[in-house]
């Protein structure tokens, strides 16, 4: 696709109001993080770099931050992964999910530290987790890893069954296309 015709889209739309490369040279941005910043590796996705940066956001997605797309954005920088994968990777908590996450931790971090857990049918569930958290921090880093080795494999099958379906839709629309030729 050319430039002109993806900004011409309806994502194209937004799209084409976030800052170029040229605009960015020169800035504090620019200086901090120097000529790296422009890697293509870093902005254009490919399976292993989308997938990795997809596994660093899931990672932050768990972490009680209130800054996890920042976080993951600078370790995908740091690690070479892609960056906007990664700073959608964070999504995955959000305000419907948000409650198992946490539960999860709770439970994880209650197994590993050798407490019985409370059930969340009790009353007293909630201010308990927070008058005394130690099993919810416990289990954050552990809940993290986990869900982390679990998005990088998935994304990297999802990623292939997403390009072989472009593709054969492609190839469906050329072999269309050749048909109708005189």
């Amino acid at each position: 696709m050319k430039p002109i015709q993806w900004r011409r889209s309806k994502l194209g739309r937004y799209l084409r109001h976030l800052p170029r490369a040229k605009n960015i040279r020169g800035t504090w941005i620019h200086r901090i993080f120097g000529d790296r910043l422009f890697a293509n590796e870093l902005w254009h996705p490919t399976g292993q770099k989308f997938a990795a940066g997809m596994s660093i956001g899931a990672f932050f997605a768990l972490m009680p931050l209130p800054v996890q797309m920042i976080a993951a954005a600078l370790t995908a920088f740091f690690f070479k992964a892609n960056i906007p994968a990664a700073i959608a990777g964070t999504w995955v908590s959000n305000p419907f999910t948000f409650p198992f996450c946490v539960y999860f931790q709770y439970r994880l971090g209650c197994f590993l530290s050798g407490r019985e857990p409370m059930h969340i049918k009790d009353p007293d569930f909630f201010s308990s987790l927070s008058s005394a958290p130690m099993p919810f921090l416990v289990g954050i880093v552990p809940a993290g890893l986990i869900l982390a080795a679990v998005t990088y494999p998935v994304t990297l099958v999802l990623w292939e069954w997403i390009t072989r379906s472009i593709h054969a839709a492609r190839n469906r629309r050329l072999a269309a296309y050749e048909a109708k030729k005189p």
